[in-house]
């Protein structure tokens, strides 16, 4: 004897049939977005850990320029001892370049494990993603410190070539000194002439009326050539002219 099942049964088995239909959907459409998603950020990660092994690759020839560049030697000892710390410089930041290339390379490895696992199924899709991108992250942040570090080693490796071929300073140009006898000091200094042309020859003993022995101003004033020119023939300034201050008049 056969049961057949009520509308009601019937409903419900209709319900739960669809129900796992719809979960069994559900499940597959975030299957498919957890592969892509994972995908893309193993792929990125992949992308970012190239660029630092690159950026890693110019800090170690950087290292190496500023290395030789020192060796080379400098033409003077501040330039030697220059470009001895920037090859120091350019080596620190190699080793900062080739730690971020390391650290930039696993977590692409570990995008690409969660990307597999995602493909495999052996991994919640949720769980799958965030490992992903946050691998994904941290390759992209050991890239941009590798590419910072290959800077600065680029820097310090043109900064000790620099220090090498800089050339030592000039001396100060030295004053010869003088080998003979130094001349003094003269300033010369014109000045209107207050001679006038006239009689330069005169009779002492008749001019010197009081004869004490000078010729006064008032005595002077008998020759007009003399009297015009008293004040420069009165070398000492008294006022009176004697003997020695006239030896050219008489």
């Amino acid at each position: 004897m056969k049961h057949s099942l009520t509308p009601s049964l019937l409903a419900l088995a209709l319900l739960g049939a669809f129900a796992a239909g719809t979960a069994q959907a559900q499940t597959a459409v975030s299957s498919g977005a957890a592969k892509a998603s994972t995908r893309d950020a193993a792929q990125a990660a992949a992308a970012e850990a190239d660029v630092a092994r690159n950026q890693a690759q110019a800090a170690r020839d950087a290292a190496q320029q500023a290395a030789a560049s020192k060796r080379a030697g400098a033409q003077t000892s501040d330039g030697a001892a220059h470009a001895e710390y920037q090859a120091y410089v350019a080596d620190q930041s190699s080793v900062q370049a080739e730690q971020a290339a390391r650290d930039a390379t696993q977590a692409a490895n570990q995008a690409g494990a969660a990307y597999s696992a995602a493909a495999g199924g052996t991994r919640q899709p949720d769980n799958a993603v965030y490992q992903a991108r946050q691998a994904a992250n941290a390759a992209q942040a050991a890239s941009s410190q590798a590419t910072a570090a290959a800077t600065g080693a680029s820097l310090a490796a043109q900064a000790a070539t620099d220090a090498v071929n800089a050339p030592p300073a000039q001396p100060a140009p030295v004053q010869a000194a003088a080998t003979g006898p130094v001349e003094p000091q003269v300033t010369i200094t014109s000045s209107p002439s207050n001679s006038i042309v006239g009689d330069y020859k005169i009779d002492f003993a008749a001019m010197d009326s009081n004869g004490n022995g000078s010729i006064s101003r008032s005595e002077a004033k008998s020759n007009a050539t003399l009297s015009a020119e008293f004040d420069a023939v009165d070398n000492n300034h008294d006022g009176k002219l004697d003997k020695q201050e006239l030896e050219g008049w008489m």
